[in-house]
């Protein structure tokens, strides 16, 4: 949030590559990211020679971020810069420590598919956010693939004439919170297992459904919203099918499930 102030206070424009966008962008997804990974961590055993690994890594987000700050208040790009020395040298770096943070969520996903603590349902929605979290990685990278390939930093997350890699890239990096926010939700509802298991498939098949629309229209060269009758068929069943999954688990469990609390069981 501190990059949002500044950019009030500084005015510096929204778009380009040298704007508190970057920051801003970075700086709250990888802060909800971060602390997503941290509770799902919450459910894994105490495993120090493994957990403290990961959790070091994952806390790479913050001097990636960082630099991205450094880049900004020199009035520079930070990505795909190579003017000078130096610049290559901080790209050089994000790049070191986005690896190991993709390494420690790889290490992660894995881990939560055999040691994840709670509820099936619960443990199923999270481990589908990983995999969601994962994919987000490797679309990260392919976005870096694509702009070593243009050699332009104005186009290095487009794809044709107008395919957006970031659109799919946020959107698998947060299915873990859209998916582990409704966890919580049904867990402090009186369903029993099997019918929160039934809403859980309804969310995943939803946002995969999403994460699909959005990589067609990114590789197919479409900008987001110029959708086909196709995906936007599957767009609108992706958002029906999230609608019914969270409108299910709130009725359930009541508005007051969305007040923070440790769940019972």
């Amino acid at each position: 949030m501190f990059h949002v102030v500044v950019y009030l206070l500084r005015d510096g424009g929204w778009a380009g590559p040298v704007s508190w966008r970057k920051p801003i962008e970075f700086g709250i997804s990888g802060g909800i990211t971060t602390l997503s990974l941290a509770t799902v961590m919450s459910r894994l055993p105490r495993t120090g020679w493994l957990a403290w690994p990961c959790a070091v890594a994952i806390s790479l987000f913050v001097p990636e971020t960082l630099l991205i700050d450094l880049q900004t208040w020199r009035g520079v790009p930070s990505h795909f810069n190579f003017d000078t020395g130096f610049d290559a040298a901080v790209f050089s770096a994000m790049g070191t420590l986005v690896a190991f943070v993709s390494l420690a969520i790889i290490v992660m996903t894995i881990w939560s598919f055999t040691s994840l603590r709670g509820p099936g349902s619960s443990a199923l929605a999270i481990r589908a956010g990983m995999v969601f979290l994962t994919i987000g990685q490797l679309l990260g990278f392919a976005i870096l693939g694509n702009g070593f390939a243009v050699d332009d930093v104005f186009r290095s997350s487009i794809v044709g004439a107008a395919g957006e890699l970031k659109v799919p890239h946020a959107v698998a990096l947060h299915g873990l919170q859209v998916l582990g926010f409704l966890a919580l939700i049904l867990e402090r509802s009186p369903l029993p297992e099997s019918r929160r298991w039934q809403i859980v498939v309804v969310a995943i098949a939803g946002y995969a459904d999403a994460l699909g629309v959005t990589v067609i229209q990114a590789f197919g060269g479409r900008g987001p919203v110029d959708l086909t009758p196709l995906t936007l068929l599957g767009a609108v069943a992706a958002i029906v099918l999230l609608f019914l999954a969270y409108a299910s688990a709130l009725r359930a469990a009541g508005l007051g499930a969305l007040r923070w609390s440790v769940p019972a069981n």
